[in-house]
């Protein structure tokens, strides 16, 4: 007769049930308490059910199993998890993916300011992340006249950029539209002002 482990159960309490990737015990009797493992449809002695990379006994009822194989937690995250391209951690969360590389969802954010950018959009610079604002301020061309970064349509004028709202005449504040006006202090004045 085989020990009430080994037997299917229907109805007996002293047998141990199989449940996927638990360490179940046999309580028959306290002289005779053995455990065993049901995992990956299969029955372990805890002592053989072993991770494949650090040959340790897994004792927990959690791990991971790659090609047939199981693996404890830590050399599972170690082997087969994307790291992070901040800190070089496993993964072990949601996996941001942006700019060719993987991040921890707090990681990945604004090279500036920390500003997180996993739920908005963002842009890059030589292959680092930037929030809109950011970017803006260091990168984009900066208006001649307010000194604030362009946006948007930019006037090329007096050999610099201006918002449109920004390219007015230094005299009576009018935006200037002509193509061809006088300049003062690196200013243009319109047509009306220089006929003044």
């Amino acid at each position: 007769s085989s020990p009430p482990w080994a037997r299917p159960d229907t109805q007996s309490t002293s047998s141990a049930r199989e449940f996927e990737g638990t360490i179940l015990t046999n309580y028959d009797s306290p002289a005779n308490c053995l455990q065993i493992i049901s995992a990956m449809g299969k029955t372990w002695h805890p002592e053989h059910f072993k991770c494949a990379s650090c040959d340790e006994p897994i004792t927990s009822d959690k791990f991971n199993q790659q090609d047939g194989k199981p693996y404890c937690e830590d050399d599972y995250a170690n082997l087969f998890l994307k790291r992070c391209a901040q800190c070089n951690e496993p993964i072990k969360e949601k996996v941001i993916v942006a700019l060719n590389r993987n991040w921890h969802e707090d990681h990945f954010k604004c090279t500036k300011c920390g500003k997180k950018l996993a739920e908005q959009s963002f842009f890059e610079k030589e292959g680092e992340p930037y929030c809109q604002e950011d970017y803006h301020t260091l990168f984009s061309p900066h208006c001649q006249g307010c000194k604030k970064p362009i946006t948007e349509m930019a006037i090329v004028a007096i050999g610099n950029k201006w918002h449109q709202a920004c390219f007015t005449c230094l005299k009576c504040g009018k935006a200037v539209v002509e193509t061809q006006f006088e300049v003062l202090d690196d200013r243009p004045i319109c047509s009306k002002c220089t006929i003044k």
